[in-house]
């Protein structure tokens, strides 16, 4: 009788554990999934200005504004995904463009998963921004609505975003701009997006 006993404490102490390993697994990966894709993307990305000014002017041809260079490329599988112009003084100001699967700009609600996740993490920084209006735009000869996001950095500074979608030289482009809300230049802003071509 007590060797039972002693059975069934075993079996109870051994499910208990495998259920607390589960429950760490779990928080484990609840607290670094918000974080995960950095994570996975961040050794695919090149500082090299050449590389990144190339991989860009395949997407677009367009007229970089004063003080901006390209800085950052993202390459997976040999292909350029994504390409990061950051203000020499404010690296944190930044224009990012991104390839995306094509079809996904032509579907609403697609491009608006896509706008807002792109407004939540642009390169390695993380974002936490809402949407404070539209306004629709032609961008590279096609119209196109500018999604207005404000908000934090994960660092806590106050951010403002615009972000929109439209066909590039080589498939579907997410653009992205983001400043900070005492360093945006509206005017840079209007007269990059109109040099698109």
């Amino acid at each position: 009788m007590q060797s039972s006993r002693i059975r069934w404490n075993r079996l109870a102490i051994l499910v208990v554990g495998v259920l607390g390993v589960l429950l760490l697994c779990c928080v484990g990966v609840s607290v670094l999934a918000p974080n995960l894709r950095r994570i996975i993307q961040a050794p695919y990305w090149k500082t090299d200005a050449q590389l990144a000014a190339q991989a860009a002017h395949k997407m677009l041809d367009y007229d970089l504004p004063p003080d901006y260079q390209e800085s950052k490329v993202l390459t997976i599988r040999g292909q350029d995904a994504a390409v990061i112009m950051a203000h020499r003084e404010r690296p944190e100001d930044m224009i990012f463009i991104e390839g995306v699967l094509g079809g996904i700009i032509a579907n609403d609600e697609w491009r608006a998963r896509y706008e807002t996740r792109l407004a939540q993490e642009m390169g390695t920084r993380r974002y936490d921004t809402q949407t404070i209006g539209t306004q629709e735009t032609v961008v590279r000869g096609q119209p196109t609505t500018l999604r207005i996001l404000e908000g934090t950095d994960e660092n806590g500074r106050q951010v403002r975003q615009v972000v929109c979608g439209f066909s590039g030289k080589s498939g579907d482009i997410l653009l992205a701009i983001v400043a900070g809300q005492d360093t945006w230049e509206q005017a840079m802003v209007d007269s990059f997006l109109q040099s698109i071509r």
